[in-house]
């Protein structure tokens, strides 16, 4: 036994009286250990806590299934197995340090903010999941700080705990099965193969223990000592390797997940530090798989956050009603690990199809993808355990499930219409042309970076007013104007139209080798120079040097283009954050003009004049006036132009100089007059010659931009089909790894059914329902002529080998009525078989034809023919004794008697047989002797004689000699009875 291990610091673990809830007092951090099992799992508790130590410094709950309708003693009980002070739980009570808390009976319990919740039992008995509900309640709680065990007991609960606690960097231990009085509980927690350590429950402390007092998980740890287990480079190798070995890079992940996930494994082998396990892994490649699944930890489950998919649902609801009946539903399920998020989604579909009478289910098309090749393979089996009823309707486990013992399988109509593939979300190709693509609870995973070249691909992917369902903890980021909001509270965007410019965002991937995740500097590409067109030159000068300064912007008031020297209107503000939003950039004596006349302008097609603006230039000012315009194009958001006119300081006037008059002004007045006329005609001329050119130039220039864009537009239109044809690829890449794999669990089916039939080498022939031969058994041709063209032939138009056909109308009335018709034929060959019909039923339970198969019986007919000429020699010996002779079988029931018999008695043979020839005897001779002699005979296993007087009127002398007869097994004896009437009787 462990004497004193403490997992937290010591002055947590002095207190041993449960802290009430009332205690405003917040107690220092320390692990919380959840057990679980049902109420035959004693054995393990009490091995258990027998290695437990009292002082670990670890507060302890027990949850176990109990009967609902009886007041618990479990308190009591466990007391007995350790001295840890044990408590049955109250609401709002708050754990505390070395405590163990039990449930009570009919109560589901959960945690919050360390104080243990009481509800009412959410589901009746015998489908009621208290352990899962309180694991994913201590997971949201405690976080790395929650350990979960699984132990002995019936059924799957805490297979989804166990999920929940991993994701939030738990510990989850199971009680290995050859050591649990009920396996089903740890198997079922073993097979989310996300179980850190499965044990022998007294082995659990002590791993326990270690695991929570490595300096990696214990927070009371020295941050300085935390630092020092940390090595940049050692994390750096650890990636290299995962991304060698995997094909994988992790270096977009948060490095807070990453080191987290690492910092499990380092507790779990008990190393020192990061470069110790990084050794470790480039020596142990399964040690990289193992933390490869670590950090692929994808928990999910049926209908997560309920009211998320209800509203959900009316969005569907309302898409669908949209569709047209050849329209296609395109669904894209990003990380949907084992599935249970696409087949939520599926569902949701199919019942909003349903409640609309449309008939579009096979255009429905639902693609789920992930990294895990594991999960996908559970997703595509799409068998789940018995305790998705906690999260599943009865209505809906009935309508798309089946269940199989003690699991559940999902349909084959809901199963068909999703397609399980792997994808790499960040250099794979995403798929396109969606109404919905869920990425719930993914992109948390992700750095900012990569979420910024995630959400532009999941706008590229969808449809015009295409639905994105992200999960309760992720955001759309500054992509405000590519979505908008559905449900704030479950963060449901739908896609915006608008001039988006897609090109400069989105990072598609075309290809599936590594993408750099570094910036190109600008000098690191040489562009080659183009030559500018006239056009592009005059539209240059005109805007620089003619155009007032002018501002485009949206309806929130960011700028999207800007002209000319807008430096006297707008300023930047103060701070460490850039602006963009012109509101903000506006100085002082603008804001309010700007701000009015936005809004005048997004409500008004007219054209606003703002004159007489005063801005303040040092000592001087300056006189603007601006003219705001609303910009309206079809299938564009609203924009509004800001034009600034300046027009100029404005001055105090003085005083004008007297100048002398010149005493030539009318000669040089005249001068300049012919100057100016000639010069005047000079301008003329140039300007008629520059217009000309102009002209021409304009010609020249609209033909060339015609052209240019042309062949922009071409140039778009190939990128579209290259990127569509990308998609399209890799969907029918997906689509044929599909049917390949049941191709090849099609051909083993094949295989495994001829093996199975030529083994048993019965005669098996199966027919459709118009009688029409589908397939047979090699064995057949012995009774049938047939040829492998035959098949597709009525049965009727095949030649028998029989003396008499194979009665059609039997072969219809089992396949009407769902009966079972047996019949004994022979064939020319004097052979006999024996022809067994019943109906051809498929998975789905339809009937779909019958089965014929044909034993051989000849030896059984023989020996059939034999034992009944047997029994006519036997019954003509027995008539040819001189005694009255009976025979009785173990139970003393007549089975036949001879003719002396018969006439003794004075009865018929039918009535004779089968009767009980004690009672016979005991009525005709008034005495029970005829059974004391039989009884002897059966238990001395001799033959016995006595003579026996009746009780009758007229009593006589029997003398009767019993002889058993037994076979080799001694099971079934045959009794014969010899009765010689006495001469001498009276």
């Amino acid at each position: 036994m462990i004497k004193s291990i403490k997992a937290v610091a010591p002055e947590t673990a002095q207190k041993k009286k449960p802290v009430k809830s009332g205690s405003n007092k917040k107690p220092k951090s320390f692990p919380v250990i959840a057990i679980g099992g049902s109420a035959g799992s004693f054995s393990a508790y009490e091995k258990f806590f027998a290695h437990m130590p009292a002082n670990s410094g670890v507060a302890i709950v027990i949850i176990m299934h109990l009967d609902p309708l009886h007041k618990s003693q479990l308190s009591e009980v466990m007391q007995r197995y350790t001295a840890i002070p044990v408590i049955e739980a109250t609401d709002g009570m708050l754990v505390a340090p070395d405590h163990i808390y039990i449930i009570p009976s009919n109560k589901d319990m959960g945690i919050h903010n360390g104080k243990l919740l009481l509800l009412a039992a959410s589901k009746p008995e015998g489908i009621r999941q208290p352990i899962d509900y309180f694991f994913q309640s201590l997971a949201n709680d405690q976080w790395n700080r929650s350990v979960a065990v699984v132990l002995s007991g019936m059924g799957a609960d805490g297979e989804t705990g166990i999920r929940m606690i991993k994701e939030n960097l738990g510990m989850t231990i199971a009680q290995d099965p050859d050591t649990a009085d009920y396996d089903s509980m740890p198997l079922a927690a073993i097979g989310t193969n996300l179980v850190d350590y499965v044990l022998a429950p007294e082995e659990m402390p002590l791993r326990i223990i270690e695991y929570l007092n490595h300096p990696v998980i214990a927070e009371e740890a020295d941050d300085s000592l935390k630092m020092s287990l940390k090595n940049n480079n050692a994390i750096q190798k650890i990636l290299m390797l995962l991304r060698s070995h995997t094909g994988n890079d992790f270096a977009l992940y948060k490095k807070s997940t990453i080191t987290r996930r690492i910092e499990r494994r380092i507790a779990y082998y008990q190393f020192t530090d990061y470069a110790q396990y990084a050794g470790y892994l480039k020596d142990n490649p399964e040690e990289i798989d193992s933390l490869f699944n670590e950090l692929l930890i994808g928990v999910t489950k049926f209908f997560r956050d309920a009211g998320a998919f209800e509203s959900l649902k009316l969005l569907l609801k309302e898409l669908i009603r949209q569709k047209k009946d050849d329209d296609p539903v395109r669904v894209w399920v990003a990380g949907c690990s084992t599935g249970e998020e696409a087949y939520s989604v599926a569902m949701l579909l199919m019942e909003c199809i349903d409640t609309l009478k449309r008939k579009i289910i096979s255009k429905i098309q639902i693609y789920a993808t992930d990294l895990d090749p594991a999960a996908l393979e559970h997703a595509r089996a799409g068998v789940y355990h018995e305790n998705i009823v906690a999260e599943v309707s009865p209505e809906r486990l009935k309508k798309f499930f089946t269940r199989e013992e003690d699991r559940f399988r999902v349909k084959k109509e809901l199963r068909d219409i999703i397609v399980f593939a792997q994808q790499n979300l960040i250099k794979d190709p995403p798929f396109i042309k969606l109404d919905l693509l869920c990425c719930r609870n993914m992109l948390i995973y992700f750095t900012p970076e990569l979420q910024k070249r995630i959400i532009p691909l999941f706008y590229y992917a969808l449809n015009p007013n295409g639905i994105m369902f992200m999960g309760p903890a992720e955001t759309i980021g500054g992509f405000t104007d590519m979505f908008r909001s559905l449900d704030p509270k479950w963060k449901i965007f739908n896609r915006q139209e608008g001039n988006i410019m897609l090109g400069n965002m989105i990072d598609f991937p075309f290809h599936t080798t590594k993408q750099y995740l570094h910036t190109l500097k600008s000098n690191d590409v040489s562009i080659p120079k183009q030559k500018r067109s006239f056009t592009d030159i005059f539209n240059k000068i005109l805007i620089d040097k003619f155009l007032p300064p002018s501002v485009l912007v949206n309806e929130k008031g960011d700028i999207l283009y800007n002209n000319g020297n807008t430096g006297k209107y707008l300023e930047l503000p103060r701070g460490e954050t850039v602006a963009n939003n012109i509101l903000k950039l506006a100085r002082e004596e603008l804001k309010y003009a700007l701000s009015s006349s936005l809004h005048q302008a997004l409500n008004s097609d007219d054209t606003l004049t703002l004159d007489d603006i005063t801005l303040k230039e040092g000592k001087d000012l300056r006189l603007v006036s601006i003219r705001v315009t609303s910009v309206r194009e079809q299938e564009a958001p609203s924009l509004v132009l800001f034009v600034f006119e300046d027009h100029g300081l404005i001055k105090t006037d003085k005083k004008p100089d007297l100048q002398s008059s010149l005493t030539n002004r009318n000669s040089v007045t005249e001068a300049l007059k012919k100057e100016l006329v000639y010069t005047k005609q000079q301008l003329t001329t140039t300007v008629e010659q520059m217009e000309g050119s102009m002209e021409k130039l304009r010609l020249s220039n609209e033909e060339l931009q015609s052209t240019n864009e042309e062949l922009q537009s071409t140039n778009e239109e190939s990128l579209t089909t290259k990127e569509e044809m990308q998609s399209l690829n890799e969907e029918l890449m997906t689509v044929n790894s599909q049917y390949q794999l049941k191709a090849e669990e099609l051909t083993r089916l094949n295989n495994d059914m001829k093996n199975l039939l030529d083994a048993t080498e019965v005669c098996t022939l199966f027919l459709d329902n118009d009688l029409n031969i589908l397939r047979y058994t090699p064995q057949v041709r012995h009774l049938f002529n047939l040829i492998a063209s035959d098949v597709g032939r009525p049965i009727n138009h095949v030649v028998s080998n029989f003396e008499q056909p194979i009665n059609e109308n039997d072969i219809r009335e089992v396949i009407d009525k769902l009966t079972i018709k047996v019949t004994d034929l022979r064939t020319k060959d004097n052979e006999w078989y024996r022809v067994r019909i019943m109906p051809y039923r498929t998975l789905d339970n339809y009937i779909s034809g019958a089965v014929l198969t044909l034993t051989q019986i000849t030896d059984f007919k023989q020996m059939q023919s034999k034992l009944e000429v047997l029994k006519d020699y036997a019954a003509s010996i027995l008539n040819e004794l001189p005694d009255a002779v009976i025979q009785m079988d173990k139970d003393f029931h007549i089975s036949g008697a001879n003719i002396l018999a018969l006439k003794l008695f004075n009865i018929a043979q039918h009535d004779l047989q089968g009767q009980s020839a004690v009672e016979f005897l005991k009525k005709l001779w008034k005495t029970e002797e005829p059974e004391y002699l039989f009884k002897q005979c059966l238990s001395e296993r001799k033959e016995v004689s006595a003579a026996v007087t009746t009780k009758t009127k007229q009593p006589k002398v029997y003398q009767l000699t019993a002889r058993p007869f037994f076979e080799q097994t001694e099971t079934t004896p045959l009794i014969v009875l010899r009765i010689n009437e006495n001469q001498d009787s009276a």
